[in-house]
């Protein structure tokens, strides 16, 4: 019995050069043929498709060496381009066999007429003669912004997850030890001093937020902690802009709800006269220093014992790597915190 012949020779066998033709310019997936002249890789056939991709025209582009539209002063990103395109191109020669290349990034004219970020892969196939030289390189390009994109925002939304979920536990430890230690003479005033202090919590949490969980402004916080607690126009903020690290930004207002909520109670902001001003200073070594000033009191004296509030502060401090004094002044209290912002 005769072996029938396979049957993709018949059909390659009953193709025409014009037939192939056209299927080669009509294929959706960008196609470029190249002579095998390195270091030229002269482009002798463009399908419509890769011309499109490249915002360009198969007629612009034929007769040219494929790293010549790269120009002779090209951009770091199409340098980085063109090496990938250079590298690839070679290993097919050497090996004769297809060749993979690997993502690379290469902006092209969007629909506005400005460069677009695209990411680009390719498949590179030898064309072997008859004696087995390779005598031009098939290019099958393929745009993969899709998937990068996508890989990119898994990424994203993996390691926003773990921040939050680091986030959360630690926001709920500190609840916990809020509540073992907070101290009160009944329990109302002891649901008054937690809720405030959970309150505190919150807004640094929702001032991280407002900014992607990249720090917080310095006065942002200030001022939210004293405007939870005093009227407009009863206290004063003064310093340069300055960005709380993201670790820094729930200690920093823990600390100032503390000195504000005693500050409201017993101290500038609870007298009609009274006043609070606030200044703070960068230094060298990323310090930064504080001033916390109340006025409007008669006789203040220091207390007796030192309080919950009192102690955090000064733990806070310290993680802080810094310190507090506080200056306990017959007209009101005076604090100074030492800081350091790294």
């Amino acid at each position: 019995m005769t072996e029938a012949p396979a049957q993709t020779s018949g059909l390659n066998a009953g193709l025409g050069e014009g037939v192939l033709r056209a299927v080669f310019d009509a294929s959706p997936r960008p196609l470029l043929l190249m002579a095998a002249d390195k270091p030229r890789f002269t482009m002798q056939a463009v399908n419509l498709a890769h011309a499109n991709a490249f915002a360009t025209t198969p007629g612009a582009l034929l007769g040219w060496g494929v790293l010549e539209v790269f120009g002779s002063d090209p951009s770091p990103e199409a340098a980085e381009f063109a090496d990938a395109i250079r590298t690839s191109l070679e290993r097919v020669l050497e090996t004769r066999g297809p060749d993979q290349m690997g993502v690379r990034a290469y902006a092209v004219q969007g629909e506005t007429g400005l460069p677009a970020d695209r990411y680009w892969s390719a498949t590179n196939v030898p064309i072997l003669g008859p004696d087995g030289a390779v005598t031009h390189i098939l290019s099958a390009v393929q745009d993969v912004t899709g998937e990068v994109l996508e890989r990119r925002s898994e990424t994203a939304r993996s390691l926003l997850m773990r921040e939050v979920d680091h986030r959360a536990r630690n926001a709920l430890t500190v609840v916990q030890s809020f509540v073992r230690l907070t101290t009160a003479d009944t329990p109302e005033a002891f649901r008054e001093v937690l809720s405030g202090r959970v309150a505190a919590l919150a807004r640094a949490q929702t001032s991280l937020a407002a900014r992607r969980w990249e720090g917080a402004s310095l006065r942002d916080v200030i001022d939210g902690e004293l405007a939870a607690l005093a009227e407009p126009g009863r206290y004063a903020l003064t310093g340069p802009r300055l960005m709380l690290p993201a670790h820094r930004v729930q200690s920093m207002s823990m600390i100032v709800h503390e000195l504000a909520t005693n500050a409201a109670k017993y101290g500038g902001l609870s007298v009609r006269d009274g006043g609070l001003a606030v200044s703070w200073s960068a230094g060298a070594e990323g310090r930064l220093r504080i001033l916390w000033s109340e006025e409007g009191l008669l006789g203040v004296v220091a207390p007796v014992r030192q309080g919950f509030g009192s102690r955090l502060i000064g733990d806070l401090a310290r993680q802080f790597g810094g310190d507090v004094r506080f200056d306990w002044r017959p007209h009101g209290l005076g604090a100074e915190l030492d800081l350091v912002l790294d």
